[in-house]
């Protein structure tokens, strides 16, 4: 028998023996989980760097910020979808 028909045999029955073996393990719980709790919005306003006064064509950006009650961290989504995180105190 060659070298290669004996990998290919030893391979499938590895695999066979794990579908036998991954039948019997427990499954797995996650964690019971907290949803966020919102904390407090922000309206954020940046001028560009030949704006001298703020002005109504000023840019804003919407800022939410919540609190994962899992672990205490602050999350901080901006209204086009960046996401912050830092860890609470």
């Amino acid at each position: 028998m060659s070298k290669n028909v004996q990998i290919i045999l030893v391979g499938a029955v590895c695999f066979l023996m794990g579908c036998l073996v991954t039948q019997q393990l427990p499954f797995v719980r996650a964690q019971d989980t907290k949803t966020p709790k919102w904390q407090h919005g922000m309206k954020l306003r940046a001028r560009k760097a030949d704006e001298a006064d703020w002005s109504k064509d000023t840019k804003g950006f919407g800022v939410e910020v919540f609190r994962d009650e899992s672990n205490g961290n602050l999350m901080y989504i901006t209204e086009n979808g960046s996401i912050a995180v830092v860890p609470g105190k």
